[in-house]
C-alpha cells in the first residue's frame, strides 16, 4: 500500500466572494528515493473548500496509480483554514 499525505490551506475567507482559493500541497518520491514537493492553487466555492481538496486529491492519485483502490483518511482539521488528510493506494491484482 502506498500512502501519500495532502495538505489543504484555504486562503483569507471572505464572506463576500462566491469563489475562494485555496492551496493543496503533497510530496512525491521518485525511482532515485528523491522527494519531489507539489502544490496546486484552487478554486472552491463557500464552504466546500475541503471536499474540493479531497477530490482533486483523488483525482491525483488516480492518475499516479490508476489500477489502485484509494481510500481517503482525515489526520487533521484545523476549522475551515487547514486540514491534512491522507489517501491510500492498494494495488489491485
Amino acid at each position: 500500500m502506498i500512502t501519500r499525505e495532502f495538505d489543504y490551506t484555504a486562503d483569507r475567507f471572505d464572506a463576500e466572494q462566491p469563489v475562494q482559493m485555496a492551496t493543496l500541497r503533497w510530496s512525491t518520491l521518485d525511482e532515485n528515493g528523491h522527494y519531489h514537493k507539489h502544490s496546486l492553487r484552487m478554486e472552491h466555492h463557500n464552504g466546500d473548500g475541503f471536499k474540493a481538496a479531497k477530490r482533486e486529491a483523488l483525482a491525483i492519485m488516480g492518475k499516479d496509480y490508476p489500477n489502485a483502490t484509494l481510500k481517503v483518511r482525515d489526520s487533521y482539521r484545523n476549522g475551515r483554514f487547514y486540514a491534512e488528510f491522507l489517501i491510500d493506494a492498494g494495488v489491485n491484482e
